[in-house]
């Protein structure tokens, strides 16, 4: 199938997303409605290469699109050249799932090229090999929610099995995210985990876990919020993040529902049924407080990837 590219140009978006959504380590993951990349592939070229608006130098072959793009295209025998021009919305290190959305989008891009129908099991598969370039893992939970949008929990890894309640089937409410001015690599984060976890602390996480899908199932976001707890991540990782508790004492205080880290950081982020703006200046003011600049944007929970135009 070497020759058989029938398409020659797709232009894909992918989401942001929020990864763990409190107690669901390498499990839970949220689409947001916003940022997003948008993800360009051209087929009728004679090398590969990848850019990035911003520029973010990162050589081609270690670009985490690469690797997504490339699987798909090993997978079923088109291994050609390409172009891919990728328009960063996702700030790359920001906690906010920049990998996951340019894994998910190249290989959506590169499957809808050669014309290939996949399942959404070989998407995510595909994808995990751009997270394990970029971070050193090959964790599905990001990946898993920029594809299917929503709500995901994944079921297995081995083989890979997930599921997803639609924007359209969760409850209303905002996600305030507080990006601070602080890169933090992915293989950081989850270097400073410990091997082992004290039985209590799984077990806590387990009921948070269990509870937040029957809030979610419920629609009743005030438990959502309160279930944005978590016992065996957070405790390592939020020492990463200078000014931690200080950020989600002022969200709290301001009117969020619940607050937690946004997969490996930086980014934080609350959940809130109204006072969006009042709750993003606060944890604004308490970083700059500790001396760091920061940015918050306000979202929701959002649809997956999309094929925006095929030609």
């Amino acid at each position: 199938m070497g020759e058989r590219c029938l398409r020659s140009f797709v232009k894909v978006s992918a989401p942001a997303s929020i990864a763990n959504f409190g107690p669901g380590f390498d499990t839970f993951g949220l689409a947001l409605e916003e940022p997003k990349d948008i993800i360009e592939l051209t087929m009728d070229v004679y090398e590969t290469e990848i850019e990035t608006v911003p520029d973010y130098s990162i050589p081609t072959k270690k670009n985490a699109a690469y690797a997504a793009a490339s699987a798909v295209a090993w997978r079923n025998k088109a291994a050609v050249p390409f172009h891919m021009k990728i328009t960063k919305g996702v700030r790359p290190g920001s906690g906010i799932g920049s990998s996951a959305a340019s894994s998910v989008g190249a290989a959506l891009a590169m499957a809808e090229a050669i014309e290939i129908k996949m399942k959404p099991e070989e998407i995510i598969q595909a994808s995990s090999l751009g997270e394990k370039m970029a971070s050193g893992s090959a964790h599905i939970d990001n990946v898993t929610a920029a594809l299917l949008g929503g709500f995901t929990v994944v079921n297995s890894r081995n083989p890979i099995s997930v599921f997803s309640i639609p924007p359209e089937d969760l409850p209303q409410f905002s996600v305030i995210v507080a990006l601070p001015d602080i890169v933090l690599e992915t293989r950081k984060s989850r270097s400073v985990l410990p091997k082992e976890i004290p039985l209590e602390d799984v077990v806590e996480n387990l009921s948070l876990c269990s509870t937040m899908v029957h809030a979610i199932m419920q629609k009743d976001v005030s438990r959502i919020g309160n279930c944005l707890k978590d016992h065996v991540a957070l405790p390592y990782r939020k020492s990463l993040v200078p000014g931690y508790d200080r950020v989600q004492k002022a969200a709290l205080e301001a009117g969020a529902l619940g607050f937690s880290l946004s997969g490996a950081g930086p980014a934080v982020f609350a959940v809130a049924d109204s006072g969006g703006k009042e709750i993003a200046k606060a944890m604004e003011n308490a970083f700059k407080a500790g001396g760091f600049k920061c940015q918050s944007f306000i979202t929701r929970p959002g649809r997956g990837a999309e094929i925006l135009e095929v030609g």
